[in-house]
């Protein structure tokens, strides 16, 4: 899924000192009628609430508690019941038994034939396509049992973290994918208030009536934010109760702070810089080892992401599968020079520019315009480096509506490109992107390779864990050989919360939200009863 809301990296440490080093006390904030209210502050907006549209992974949080899955996970991932609350295996065939207990906001009971509608639609969805595909058919014996019969062995079966739509909401539109839902008629924990949202913030209230832990907080409000800054501003001064990202500067300024939890977690994407394959430039793969051989990740790692982030040189950040070339094109001018001059780029004419053919070396990065503050140091160590191998770069923010549209498959009028993906607790997802442009991937760089479509499809043919773990090492290795994306890093995302204040909560490895968990949402408690 698409990463938003990304790291605005300005160093205004000075500017964050001047708040007040005080604890944040005082009781969680309360409206007239004694509802207690949780604040998270969220950087930016987001695009739809649409199940099957949104690329935003703020809404992915909020349809897990909007909705109910079959599964969830527990913090180290292995799933654990939800709405199903057993299932067994055999024979490609899985057997999903569902609780009977289960209603949906209006009233209407959940049942297997809910399941199956939005399995059989999922496949037309952005975000959860991938999890819902692999079935030759979903059958209901009853209300309350769902079989899948799966094509192949499904290894991501237990990693289906894909809301529970109500059939008889969505059947009945004439296109889900233009929809944009008033309100979310769901079974989770909290139903959207479309009458608390607005200027700036998205409201949910708790579902009282859930058939699961009902949530101890009675309003959960998500209030955007322009900037990092201002985010731990409000936290300090406890108009916010929580933050779902910061950056490297606030972390250091709030862990000082007394009351204030703050840390840095894992995620389950990367950064990257990709190349457009149908670029004549670009699809020399000559020319792409060689400013992949300019890349400092080191230096990215330090200036871009201020020490929070990972060296990568693949795409699956999940424990046990990242990968490491044997040989690597870490930062090496001199082997980007001699790559260059063995394939008859030379600078002829002296301005400093390799040209072969009559055609110079020169390149566009392009990035979203709400990322440059923090990605010119990339920026401008990728131009320095560059022009050390006789290759020019030019740097072209864009905002990231137009970025997306402009960077995307099958167009040709563009080069390189800044960006981010985020994955999930399942380590095949990510590299789905990668498929064949013209059918399946959507990786942006127009990449075609069957030996990989080979490969990705033996990752989702196996359940045993070693054989698929061999698998992810084997097209991680041909990404790797083919360089469509120079890898940069597996970046952190930063988070705090107002201890002082709440309890119930607990972070795992990947945080306190968007780690596709819904414990804290519901077992945040105010901490003084």
């Amino acid at each position: 899924m698409k990463k938003t809301g990304k790291k605005l990296f300005a160093s205004l440490l000075a500017l964050i000192m001047i708040f007040s080093l005080a604890a944040c006390g005082g009781s969680p904030s309360k409206d007239e009628g004694g509802e207690v209210i949780f604040n998270v502050a969220i950087p930016g907006g987001y695009d739809t609430l649409n199940f099957f549209t949104t690329e935003s992974s703020m809404v992915y949080d909020w349809l897990n508690i909007a909705y109910d899955c079959l599964i969830t996970y527990d913090d180290e991932y292995n799933a654990i019941p939800r709405v199903a609350k057993d299932w067994t295996e055999e024979n490609n065939v899985w057997t999903f038994h569902l609780r009977d207990d289960v209603y949906f906001s209006d009233g209407e009971q959940l049942t297997s034939a809910d399941v199956k509608w939005t399995y059989e639609h999922a496949v037309d969805s952005y975000m959860y396509s991938l999890h819902a595909s692999g079935f030759v058919s979903v059958e209901c014996p009853d209300d309350f049992t769902v079989v899948f019969h799966c094509e192949n062995a499904k290894p991501d079966m237990l990693y289906q973290i894909i809301p529970i739509l109500p059939e008889h909401i969505w059947s009945g539109l004439e296109d889900v994918l233009s929809y944009e839902p008033a309100e979310l008629v769901g079974s989770g924990p909290f139903i959207y208030s479309p009458e608390r949202s607005g200027s700036g913030s998205t409201a949910f209230v708790k579902n009282a009536k859930y058939w699961g832990d009902v949530p101890a907080i009675d309003v959960l409000v998500f209030t955007e934010y322009n900037n990092s800054d201002a985010i731990a501003q409000a936290l300090k001064l406890g108009e916010v109760d929580a933050a779902y990202t910061l950056e490297k500067t606030q972390l250091d300024a709030l862990s000082s702070v007394s009351g204030i939890e703050a840390g840095a977690y894992a995620s389950f994407g990367f950064e990257y810089l990709g190349y457009n394959l149908l670029d004549e430039l670009c699809a020399d793969k000559t020319i792409r080892y060689a400013v992949d051989y300019c890349v400092d990740k080191e230096n990215v790692i330090e200036m871009s992401y201020g020490g929070l982030a990972d060296i990568a040189y693949g795409a699956v950040n999940n424990d046990g599968f990242v990968y490491t070339p044997a040989e690597k094109r870490d930062l090496n001018i001199a082997k980007a020079n001699e790559l260059l001059d063995a394939a008859g780029y030379k600078d002829t004419d002296g301005d400093g520019i390799r040209e072969k053919n009559g055609q110079k070396i020169s390149l566009e990065v392009i990035t979203a315009s709400d990322r440059s503050s923090w990605q010119s140091a990339t920026v401008n160590m990728l131009i320095t480096n560059c022009q050390q191998a006789g290759i020019e770069i030019a740097w072209n923010p864009m905002e990231k509506t137009a970025m997306w549209d402009t960077c995307y498959d099958g167009n040709p009028d563009w080069q390189l490109i800044l960006d981010g993906w985020g994955g999930d607790a399942d380590p095949g997802t990510i590299m789905c992107i990668f498929q064949d442009y013209e059918t399946l991937g959507y990786a942006g760089v127009s990449y075609q390779n069957p030996e990989f479509d080979a490969a990705y499809d033996l990752v989702y043919a196996t359940a045993d864990p070693a054989e698929r773990a061999r698998y992810i090492e084997d097209y991680q290795a041909i990404l790797y050989e083919d360089c469509p994306y120079t890898f940069l890093c597996f970046d952190q995302s930063v988070q705090a919360i107002n201890s002082a204040k709440w309890t119930g909560y607990k972070a795992n490895s990947h945080g306190l939200f968007g780690n596709e968990l819904y414990y804290n949402y519901c077992h945040l408690a105010p901490a003084n009863g």
